[in-house]
């Protein structure tokens, strides 16, 4: 019996080509679908990377900021080897100052009539406990008037303690925060096999001084923050030697991120707040091009206004030594 093969017809033809065409139209937008969704979470997260990384490393610098420096008094004569002499921080008001980078006010009044620092260029002096597991222990309250006086120190035994200090530099300085303000240090004396040693320091005020309690060796370290052709930068007073991150008054510049228009600080001491907007660029299309509004106008150049997508972030911090 001969066998008859019978093929598709057109309509066959057309309809399956249909089909197939509408799986591949599925599939396909799945995949871009799929493909954008990658990208913007992508972007999303990049930009938060960008953010945390900022605000993480101006908050490790406010978290000591003030800490050890009176208030009330200009930091500019705290800094005097003599009372009389040079400055090793001239130009110093407060702890942490907010200051300009180009001929723009630096005063604006909020919603309280309160005239509040504004700028985008963020100046912090902090300190920071260069041996945790050292201890200061004062031999009595009574320091009087340019006097230089040994200090004894407690460590574990079998532990080196050692601290170059560099005379007319931030290494010279120290403070703890029972005594409430720098003094100058001259010497240390710390044996490895002992659980004791000793520190001479001298008190740099022309009246006396009280220090109670035992407390820890602080030292003290200042930074910049501020976007210089759009990257956001840190200048740092410590450097990096062979002997380990001793403080200075001479500053290394060091990039934090990419991307950053402008930076923007409102300091108010009244309320014992710090806060930051960052105007960067997003890829994010949500983010319409323009100044946001409250964002200061000096803080956007036009051609960036009209060339690139912005997005703005904040973030706040409470100061517990301003």
């Amino acid at each position: 019996m001969k066998k008859s093969y019978r093929g598709m017809t057109l309509a066959e033809i057309l309809f399956s080509m249909g089909i197939a065409s509408f799986i591949m139209y599925a599939v396909l937008g799945l995949m871009a679908s799929t493909s954008l969704n990658k990208q913007v979470h992508g972007d999303v997260l990049n930009e938060w990377q960008k953010k945390s990384r900022i605000f993480s490393t101006i908050e490790s610098r406010l978290a000591n900021a003030g800490l050890g420096v009176p208030r009330g008094e200009r930091v500019e004569d705290i800094f005097r080897l003599h009372p009389s002499g040079a400055s090793l921080l001239p130009g110093w008001t407060d702890a942490l100052e907010v200051l300009t980078v180009h001929d723009i006010p630096v005063l604006f009044t909020n919603a309280g009539g309160e005239q509040v620092a504004r700028g985008h260029n963020l100046r912090v002096l902090s300190t920071y406990s260069a041996a945790p597991n050292v201890r200061l222990i004062p031999a009595s309250t009574e320091w009087g008037p340019l006097e230089t006086r040994i200090v004894s120190i407690r460590k574990p035994p079998d532990e080196y303690f050692s601290y170059h200090i560099e005379p007319g530099e931030l290494s010279s300085w120290i403070t703890a925060p029972s005594l409430g303000r720098p003094v100058i240090i001259k010497s240390v004396t710390a044996p490895y096999v002992s659980d004791s040693g000793s520190v001479e320091l001298q008190n740099p005020l022309l009246v006396n001084m009280d220090w109670q309690g035992v407390d820890m060796f602080h030292t003290f370290r200042f930074a910049y923050f501020h976007v210089e052709a759009e990257t956001f930068y840190i200048r740092d007073s410590v450097k990096k030697d062979t002997i380990g991150a001793v403080p200075s008054t001479s500053l290394h510049k060091e990039p934090i991120v990419d991307d950053i228009l402008s930076a923007c600080f409102e300091l108010n001491k009244t309320a014992k707040t710090l806060k930051c907007w960052l105007l960067l660029r997003s890829s994010s299309p949500s983010v319409k091009p323009g100044i946001p509004p409250g964002w200061p106008v000096w803080a956007v150049t036009p051609s960036n206004v009209s060339s690139n997508k912005l997005k703005v972030v904040s973030h706040s911090w409470r100061l517990k030594n301003i």
